[in-house]
């Protein structure tokens, strides 16, 4: 008895289950390569806009490289010129201490002249 209550409930599965099957299986091919094709052209649009995207990016990194170079350049300008700053500062101080000195001893030499 068992195995005929099996039975019956297994062919009561593959009945209901044997529409499913044949409606996926029938389904129209044309309905399918439409849904290819739309799918391969967003695909190809996405990719077209990813290409641009890396080509942009690109051409942001090659200046981002030539304004980095031409900062340097500019450091290396502006370094020098700091460098320089500091010489002429040194050389008007040591001028102003040899100005100073020499006022000093024309002061000393007006006052000794005059006594």
């Amino acid at each position: 008895m068992r195995a005929i209550h099996t039975a019956a409930l297994l062919l009561a599965l593959t009945t209901a289950a044997l529409p499913a099957f044949a409606q996926q299986t029938t389904a129209d091919p044309a309905a399918a390569s439409v849904d290819y094709v739309a799918l391969r052209e967003g695909l190809s649009n996405q990719n077209k806009a990813l290409a641009g995207d890396v080509v942009a990016q690109r051409a942001i990194v090659k200046r981002n490289q030539e304004l980095l170079k031409e900062a340097q350049k500019l450091d290396a300008a502006n370094k020098k010129l700091i460098a320089e700053k500091q010489k002429l500062t040194e050389e008007n101080a040591n001028l102003e201490k040899q100005r100073a000195a020499l006022a000093a001893s024309q002061s000393d030499t007006a006052s000794a002249t005059s006594k």
